[in-house]
């Protein structure tokens, strides 16, 4: 059995065990073992690299150099030839492997050695979703690439894609959907060229974001998926994507006022629409005043997550301009009748869903207050809704929703925002910078969220004023917090709240 070479670090000592494991499933190849077999395989280890973010194909390649049984490597190594995410990789590899001199698996040469069959398109009628399958082989031996693209936000992104094994009966699938649909599904042919260009932007699309929301299946067929990308011919030129100016808004919104008589002109609703249009020039550059249900109702979510600016008067007016505007982008966009009234639905549904989230939110961040006038609840709602933006937390993997009116759920919450500490506390090895620094996120939010001292909203809003965002606005706050935390009697963290509140004073 191979020994990588030892180092010291935990570290290194944890690359050397993956890349064992790696050896060791790539030891039950048999030299005569299917081409997709062999892919399959290694796209399931690659996907599994790539999700825990472990450039681990370099380690590898790198090993090759110093292997002292060279013979194990050869199998990886032809692999990543074919498959690995880069072309820099690839070309590493394969020159490890001419280094290597070794003879290769007769499979080696076959992989990605696909021919390209027909390329099939879904798509709803709104431009909100679609699925793209590409047919490579023939015969027994055809198998297919199905990817689920989004197009609510992104300019596009795959949330799931997989390797199907009976491709027409995955046309056929798609043909029947379709007629079922009641026109508000299309199936079609499409060039290999077009499905090119529509999954790299896709992939491309799930790579910019931060955290996408994916299958299981999309890790797991993610490196042959985009190999096979390489298969296709060059991806179709598309139109570019639509820049509007400050004029072509200004016109814009002077059309829909126009056109539609289901809202009022006022200033509040123009901000509203001129929010549409953005959110559909960043999110949906190449159709930005496209309307569909997805993209509206992430419209609806973004602006509920405060990344989509409305001031309350403003707020009060969306719903209205929301369906006024799917309205009007219908008649734009040709939709049919039946489907102009499937996104009506769509909307309406979307906003009472919103109601009730509101109503049922309202009363935990009014919890216990009674006889407030009108400008008193909304300066509370501000500042309570400054220290807990939401009420739903990701702990221990799953969503759960909390109770921001007791003391210990709202801690939780504020527990959620720092993944960073959850780890460490519930392995129980938390350092003192790390208690502490939690200890001043915590305390932070109890403070926003009691309005006491009074200094700490105070502090807040200037910072806010300046042009910091929350997330800068809470770290400076916890900082000036933390730098005052001394253990006290019974180990209980104290601090000196003059003192506290001056720095708050002086603070931005």
């Amino acid at each position: 059995m191979t020994e990588l070479p030892s180092q010291e670090s935990a570290e290194t000592e944890n690359v050397r065990g993956l890349l064992e494991e790696v050896l060791r499933e790539f030891d039950e190849l048999g030299p005569d073992s299917e081409p997709l077999q062999v892919e399959l395989l290694a796209s399931e280890i690659l996907g599994e690299w790539w999700e825990a973010g472990d450039d681990l194909a370099a380690e590898l390649i790198d090993f090759a150099a110093a292997a002292p049984e060279p013979g194990r490597l050869v199998a990886p190594l032809a692999v990543l030839r074919s498959l690995a995410g880069t072309e820099e990789q690839r070309a590493a590899a394969g020159l490890a492997l001419e280094k290597l001199g070794r003879d290769e698996p007769a499979w080696a040469g076959r992989l990605n050695q696909v021919t390209v069959g027909d390329c099939w398109r879904t798509a709803d009628v709104y431009g909100d979703a679609s699925s793209v399958l590409c047919v490579f082989g023939e015969g027994e031996g055809a198998h297919g690439l199905l990817v689920s693209i989004g197009y609510a936000i992104h300019g596009g992104w795959a949330d799931e894609a997989v390797i199907v094994e009976a491709p027409h009966e995955v046309v056929a699938e798609m043909r029947t959907q379709a007629a079922e649909s009641g026109g508000l599904i299309t199936c079609e042919r499409i060039s290999p060229g077009r499905a090119h260009q529509l999954l790299a932007d896709a992939f491309v699309g799930t790579e910019l974001q931060d955290e996408p929301e994916i299958t299981d299946d999309y890790v797991r067929f993610r490196a042959l998926a985009q190999a096979r990308l390489r298969v296709l011919p060059e991806p179709e030129p598309v139109d570019p994507p639509r820049v509007l100016s400050t004029e072509d808004q200004a016109e814009i919104i002077d059309e829909f006022f126009r056109s539609t008589t289901d809202v009022a002109d006022t200033e509040a609703a123009r901000v509203c629409v001129l929010r549409l249009i953005e959110f559909g020039a960043e999110h949906d550059p190449r159709r930005p005043l496209r309307v569909g249900p997805d993209k509206l109702a992430s419209f609806v979510d973004y602006v509920d997550d405060g990344d989509v600016a409305l001031t309350e008067e403003q707020d009060e007016v969306l719903p209205e301009v929301l369906a006024a505007w799917a309205r009007w982008g219908a008649n734009r966009d040709g939709l049919s009748e039946e489907a102009t009234e499937s996104l009506l639905e769509a909307v309406d549904d979307r906003l009472y869903e919103r109601d009730l989230e509101g109503e049922s939110t309202m009363d935990a961040y009014l919890d216990g207050l009674e006889d407030l006038d009108e400008q008193s609840v909304a300066e509370l709602l501000e500042r309570r809704r400054f220290a807990v933006p939401e009420v739903v937390a990701e702990l221990g993997g799953e969503e759960v929703e909390l109770d921001p009116s007791d003391p210990e759920q709202r801690r939780l919450l504020a527990l959620a925002e720092h993944p960073e500490f959850q780890d460490s506390l519930a392995e129980d090895d938390l350092d003192e910078d790390g208690f502490l620094r939690l200890a001043a996120y915590s305390t932070l939010v109890d403070q926003l969220w009691d309005g006491e001292p009074v200094e700490v909203w105070r502090a807040a809003r200037r910072l806010r004023d300046k042009g910091l965002d929350r997330d800068q606005v809470i770290e400076e706050l916890a900082k000036v917090l933390e730098e005052r935390l001394a253990p006290g009697e019974d180990d209980e963290l104290e601090f000196d709240i003059d003192e506290y509140c001056q720095a708050l004073d002086e603070l931005g």
